[in-house]
């Protein structure tokens, strides 16, 4: 109780006399830089703890530099390190975030402006004490909120700083794991320097078995902060993400999504479980850790995407984004990770084309909720499900606009660079015939191409719901995409039966036709119209045959001209359809075209400054600008849309606005130029209207040189790219082995230092044992002295009563 006296004298004052807090405060704050004895100090800490919770103002001014200077000096001592460690968290922490003048702000920069204060908090963590850690976490998390960037850049300065906050995952103390979890997220935000060190501190192990101990994805919100922890160590972090696969964690994912990999059933089946909100929130984490580690056109993408596949991760996410009962935002995210898993990857493309799943059961009547006691549904493609979800075509099942514009994500990434799979689904663009003995149910069967092509002509019912045509447009336009053969296909098709005497009209007339009659009608959304005449332009682009069939109906441009012209027209639509004519116009030089392009160029030459004006307001317009990556609609987009019943602000396809952008310039210009100024496409041998060879053989000659050369060129180029990947593999494979000697240099430094701390404790503690040895020989020497003098009087007495004292004895005592 010594301390607790000292610190009442300190604050009663001189002979009982109170005193003012500043007084008090400035004795306090002298006694922590003057004071020899550890209680005293102890005690100035203590009142000055008591006090800063009422008086940070005063206490900050006068005793922050001899907190510092304590916790320098006695850290090692619990009570002093414990007690400081919370009345700086009291100074740092800030009471008005929008005041940069707070006084949180101004101590904490105080703090960080030495790197060492940080340093010393760090050390105090190796001290197990619940208290000291807690008070020191807290502290450096106060820090963190305050100034992220400032304490991060300590930290680094820091040997073992990053070992001990990992090592603090290890904790069972769920407190001080937690805590150490929020702070770890908070540093690992934006430094990719502090994402590594923690990562080679084995963190994802620790992670993977905290969230399996916490239930998984059933588990509360410890389970989030290390799922947010993962995503912050793997987004954008090329070595870490190679990391987590080679360690084998990334092979645990579908674990963490209930899948252990002992059912290898046919198709995927419909499936029911409970989703209280955190469960959702950890679901949707995982599902978020997929996309992270295969994010389109990634430089690890194609390596995770294919151990992802081999670990079986399509059936955990098919199952929760095409066929459970989960809330909109689960299924979403999970038909998103399904995209991205299979994105430009044609094995994986393969593998989900193959996946047969359960169509999803009725909904109770009255009730809105799904019954469970239905029979299952039956069983279709997994790719026919997700154009299903697109175009809301199953029944009784209600899709959010996000899921539907993940489905509609989804169906591209399974064509994208794949041509075979987009002439697969060109070829299933066929009608059911009428006499389909099918056809009387209400949940009837229905082929991929079926259910494009019954949105894309039924637009009269989708008034109310008018993503029904565009995603089916946006659809279809991925399937031909880039690919002639498939538009050949699709130009193939017709409707019209001609034994009934009707006249067949190609599909491609057939759209044309349904954009003509939503364009009249005064009801309907400018995103049906966008949505046909994107496809248009996919169709018509570098397609002179396609040019031609279009401009095989004369009604077709006289048309597109209306719209423009039409100043009740969406500036989107007018864009649009200016774009069109440009495309029209520029691959108008098929042999057979019913309308040659100089006879175009005379219907197009007086409103060409029209066009380019409109092109240029479609280039700048938000439609383009704000065009979401992915067909993603943001989580605030559909809650206003769905408290406000409007619909999402979603216009146009990410991959159109790219393929417009990229040839925005390139159109322009096309509608500028004279016929003549074209190339001409004709062969050898076939004259002009004037005459003359198209190409003299001098011509003709000259070609053959230039491509021969260019044959040569190209030939080298492939054997210097092939050089080059040779070169490029050999030092991915540098790459890694110097990775993995610097690991392991890393753990031999760690090592080391922690050899040196056990060697410095040691030294430490003979040094103890060697002055303690020294003061008992000095306390001997004190006690020999003492002897000799009580012999001497022992003497003087003897002799003063008449004893005789031998002259050796007198001899010794001279001596």
């Amino acid at each position: 109780m010594d301390f607790l006296t000292r610190g009442y004298i300190a604050i009663r004052g001189d002979k009982g006399q109170p005193q003012s807090v500043d007084e008090t405060i400035e004795k306090l704050a002298d006694c922590l830089e003057t004071a020899t004895l550890l209680e005293d100090r102890r005690a100035a800490v203590l009142s000055l703890k008591g006090l800063v919770r009422d008086y940070p103002e005063n206490v900050g001014i006068q005793a922050f530099p001899g907190l510092i200077k304590v916790l320098h000096s006695d850290y090692k001592d619990g009570d002093i390190t414990k007690s400081i460690l919370e009345t700086l968290t009291v100074l740092c922490s800030v009471e008005h975030e929008n005041i940069a003048e707070d006084k949180g702000y101004k101590y904490t920069d105080l703090f960080l402006k030495e790197p060492s204060n940080v340093s010393i908090v760090l050390d105090v963590l190796e001290e197990f004490d619940f208290y000291v850690r807690y008070s020191a976490i807290k502290l450096l998390s106060t820090l963190s909120y305050n100034r992220n960037t400032g304490l991060q850049q300590c930290v680094l300065t820091s040997p073992m700083g990053i070992t001990r906050l990992s090592d603090l995952l290890n904790d069972k103390r769920d407190i001080i794991r937690n805590e150490s979890l929020l702070l770890l997220i908070s540093l690992t935000r934006d430094n990719a320097e502090i994402q590594k060190l923690v990562t080679f501190q084995a963190t994802f192990e620790k992670l993977l078995t905290v969230i399996e101990d916490e239930e998984g994805i059933s588990g509360g919100i410890i389970v989030q902060d290390s799922l947010s922890l993962m995503h912050n160590l793997l987004r954008y972090n090329v070595s870490n993400q190679i990391y987590f696969r080679e360690t084998s964690c990334m092979q645990q994912i579908p674990g963490l999504l209930g899948y252990v990999g002992d059912s290898e059933a046919d198709h995927v089946p419909y499936s029911y479980e409970d989703w209280p909100p955190q469960k959702v929130a950890n679901t949707v984490l995982v599902l978020e850790l997929c996309r992270i580690l295969t994010e389109p056109e990634g430089v690890n993408t194609t390596v995770n995407q294919k151990v992802m596949a081999q670990s079986s991760i399509l059936l955990p996410i098919v199952q929760l984004g095409i066929c459970s009962n989960a809330p909109a935002i689960v299924r979403t995210a999970a038909i998103y990770s399904i995209a991205y898993v299979v994105y430009n990857n044609t094995m994986i493309q393969e593998l989900f084309a193959k996946m047969v799943v359960s169509t999803p059961p009725r909904l109770i009547e009255g009730v809105g909720e799904l019954d469970p006691a239905a029979p299952p549904g039956l069983p279709r493609p997994a790719m026919v499900s997700l154009i299903a979800i697109a175009v809301a075509a199953d029944p009784g099942v209600d899709y959010s606009y996000t899921s539907r514009a993940a489905a509609a994500f989804a169906v591209a990434s399974c064509l994208e660079g794949n041509q075979e799979a987009q002439l697969v689904l060109a070829s299933m663009l066929k009608m059911p015939p009428d006499d389909n003995i099918n056809s009387h149910y209400s949940d009837k069967p229905f082929s991929a191409g079926s259910l494009l092509l019954d949105a894309i002509q039924n637009w009269e019912t989708s008034l109310s719901d008018p993503y029904k045509v565009w995603f089916a447009c946006t659809i279809l336009s991925h399937v031909i995409m880039g690919n002639e053969q498939a538009k050949k296909q699709a130009g193939s098709i017709v409707f019209g039966d001609e034994a009934n005497g009707e006249e067949p009209i190609p599909l491609l007339h057939h759209i044309m036709a349904q954009l003509l009659m939503a364009a009249k009608n005064p009801t309907t959304n400018c995103r049906i119209p966008i949505g046909y005449l994107c496809l248009l332009c996919t169709w018509l682009y570098d397609s002179p045959e396609s040019v031609s069939l279009f401009l095989s109906e004369s009604t077709h441009i006289q048309f597109l001209i209306q719209e423009i012209q039409s100043s009740a027209n969406d500036p989107v639509v007018q864009g649009l359809s200016a774009f069109l004519l440009g495309i029209t116009y520029e691959y108008n030089n098929d042999p057979n075209t019913p309308l040659t392009r100089e006879k175009l160029q005379t219907i197009l030459s007086s409103r060409v400054d029209t066009f380019t004006s409109l092109l240029s307001r479609l280039r700048d317009s938000s439609a383009v600008k704000n065009a979401p990556q992915y067909l993603e609609i943001s989580p605030e987009d559909e809650s206003i849309s769905l408290s406000t019943g409007s619909l999402p602000s979603l216009l146009l396809d990410s991959a159109f606005v790219e393929f417009f952008k990229d040839t925005y310039e390139q159109t322009t210009r096309a509608l500028k130029k004279k016929p003549s100024s074209f190339k001409k496409s004709s062969s050898v041998g076939d004259t002009s209207p004037d005459g003359l060879n198209a190409i003299s053989e001098q011509q003709l000659e000259s070609y053959k040189e230039t491509i021969s050369q260019q044959a040569y060129e190209i030939n080298q180029l492939k054997h210097q790219v092939s050089e080059f990947n040779n070169s490029k593999t050999t030092l991915q494979k540098q790459v890694i082995d110097l990775e993995e000697r610097l690991k392991s240099m890393q753990m031999e430094e760690t090592l080391l230092k922690n050899k040196v701390i056990e060697l410095e404790k040691s030294r430490m503690a003979m040094q103890e044992s060697m002055t303690n040895m020294e003061k008992e020989q000095e306390d001997l020497l004190v006690c020999m002295g003492e002897q000799d003098l009580d012999i001497k009087k022992y003497r003087k007495r003897l002799r003063e009563k008449g004893e005789v004292v031998t002259d050796s004895e007198d001899e010794e005592e001279e001596a």
